[in-house]
Parts: C-alpha cells; sequence; structure tokens
C-alpha cells in the first residue's frame, strides 16, 4: 500500500498558533503518512526548521520535499536558472541551490532526530529553453550528494506548449520519463500540472500511463485545475484547486481521480506515494481544510477499490 501524503503547506493557516493545531489535527488522521514540505519555506532557517521537526507528528516517516517554490522563485529572476538549463551559469547556479537543500534535509534530519523524508521533488527547469542533456549532467552531480536517506524524483510540471503562455514549461514528460530511466530514479505527477499542460482530463491519464508503462512512476499527487477564474486565480493557474464539488470549476472529480489512479495501477509494482495537495478559503476552520483533503483521499481509496 502507498503512504498517502498531504502537501499540507498549501492549506496551511496563517499564524503559528493555528498552524500547531492544524497539523496536530493532520497527525491525528490514521490514514495520514507525511506530509510534503516546501523549500525554501520553513526548511530555510535554522530556527524554522526547529519548528518544524519539532511540530510534525512523530509517526510521519514518509515525507517528502519539493523544491518547486524556490525553484520558481529563482526562475521569476533569472529565467536561465534550472537544472535543466542549456546556460551553465544559469545550471550551476541550480546546483548550488539544491546544495543549500540538501544541507537544510541534513540539519532538519538531525533536530528531528530520525531521517523522515523519503523523496525529493525536483523539477526540469528552466522554463522554454529547458535542455534534455543539460538534466542528465544535473543529475550525475546530484547523484554525488548525501540526500539523508531521501531518494530523488523528478515532479513532471507542464511542459512548453508553442504560443501558449507557460505556467512552468518544463521538459516533456517523454523526456523526463527517459532522464529517469537512464539515472534510476522515479517520476511523480501531479494531476493538476499535467491537466494544465493539456487543458484536458485525459491528459493526466496520459501521463500517468507513460510513467507507469515505463516503470518509473513513483509519486501521483492530486491538484486541481479548470479553465475559469476563481478565488484561487485566473484560469488554468498551477493553483492547486480544490476536487470538485468543493470547487465547482475544478475538473478534478471522483471520477477523474479514479480514472488516476486506476492507471497508476498499470505499473508491475506499487507506487511509493499517493497524495493530496490544494489551497482551501482563506477563512476556514482547520476541520474544514481537513475535510477538503480527505474527500480527495476517500476518492482515492474508492478508485483504488474499483482498480
Amino acid at each position: 500500500m502507498p503512504s498517502f501524503v498531504v502537501g499540507a503547506y498549501a492549506s496551511l493557516p496563517q499564524g503559528r498558533e493555528a498552524q500547531e493545531a492544524y497539523y496536530d489535527l493532520l497527525g491525528g488522521q490514521p490514514w495520514i503518512d507525511g506530509t510534503e514540505i516546501p523549500f525554501p519555506g520553513d526548511l530555510a532557517e535554522t530556527a524554522d526548521r526547529i519548528w518544524l521537526a519539532g511540530q510534525l507528528p512523530r509517526h510521519w516517516k514518509n515525507n517528502t520535499v519539493t523544491a518547486i517554490p524556490g525553484t520558481m522563485q529563482h526562475v521569476w529572476k533569472d529565467p536561465n536558472f534550472g537544472l535543466a538549463s542549456p546556460d551553465e551559469g544559469g545550471r550551476r547556479f541550480a546546483l548550488a541551490f539544491f546544495k543549500q537543500l540538501r544541507d537544510a534535509l541534513a540539519d532538519f534530519a538531525q533536530w528531528r532526530g530520525s531521517q523522515d523524508v523519503k523523496f525529493v521533488e525536483i523539477h526540469t527547469a528552466p522554463t522554454r529553453i529547458a535542455s534534455r542533456d543539460a538534466m542528465t549532467a544535473s543529475l550525475q552531480a546530484l547523484a554525488q550528494l548525501d540526500w539523508s536517506g531521501a531518494k530523488l524524483v523528478i515532479e513532471h510540471c507542464d511542459a512548453y506548449v508553442e504560443g501558449r503562455k507557460p505556467e512552468k514549461g518544463f521538459l516533456p514528460i517523454e523526456d523526463e520519463i527517459a532522464l529517469c530511466r537512464e539515472s534510476g530514479i522515479g517520476l511523480t505527477v501531479n494531476w493538476g500540472r499535467s491537466v494544465v499542460e493539456g487543458r484536458k482530463v485525459q491528459t493526466a491519464v496520459e501521463h500517468i500511463e507513460a510513467a507507469a508503462g515505463a516503470g518509473v512512476l513513483a509519486g501521483l499527487m492530486f491538484s486541481g485545475s479548470g479553465p475559469e477564474e476563481t478565488q484561487y486565480g485566473y484560469g488554468w493557474i498551477d493553483g492547486h484547486l480544490p476536487m470538485n464539488p468543493d470547487e465547482p470549476t475544478s475538473l478534478m472529480d471522483a471520477a477523474a481521480i479514479g480514472a488516476a489512479v486506476k492507471a497508476a495501477g498499470e505499473q508491475g509494482e506499487p507506487l511509493a506515494y499517493l497524495g493530496a495537495k490544494v489551497c482551501v478559503p482563506k477563512d476556514a476552520t482547520a476541520e474544514e481544510r481537513l475535510g477538503y483533503l480527505a474527500r480527495i483521499h476517500d476518492a482515492v481509496l474508492a478508485g483504488r477499490a474499483g482498480a
């Protein structure tokens, strides 16, 4: 049975006291095995790492770290930044960023007293100009580093589509699958990011089937997306919309989740993790925030039962 992780940072309330109460509530749910931690986020500074190490439930042994927030912060400032950058300066800058992540993860593990991060999600930035050969070189460099017991996985984001303003605009999934096979690492599909790329639900299924067919699918995260402007942003934003009907414009409903889970089941060996990462209304209570995640988990369970 894959672990179930929640990208709690997307639904985290404001203020440490409220955040602590939310983590306590999540920790009491037997179906949650860990969280997706953003970098830099609460891993950036020593004081925040100490807080996070003590706050995450002790039984959460299957956490992941995602580098997408910091990656995009750098890409917006420097369009040459990224592990897959054909610009050597931009690629070296990205490698330095990941060494910072490596150091932060080691410090977090020390304060935690345990190596509870199982995966680090990396990305094939930069936008539009990403190079498969450059990513190969970066993967070779990253493989030499000590990741405190975690494994690297490439998380697919929307690939660059000519004539369209991208959300991320990184490498096509075909290139990422090939990179995973060459380097021996896994690939994670985020449902919403695949749908943003293809503008249709079927794209997520196609991406999952392709990764599963190649035997590299390691994770499947459920975030919603849709064509209309909502409280979470403009149409087709990579905005982690809740599932439908929690967000009526979201294309991610129980049937879509079930189809994705079924596609993932085509792989011979089970996934390492499944999960949910959605934004919620700003005034939602802790219990309501949990509900948005729990309903996705219920749909995943139904999909697994019907697969």
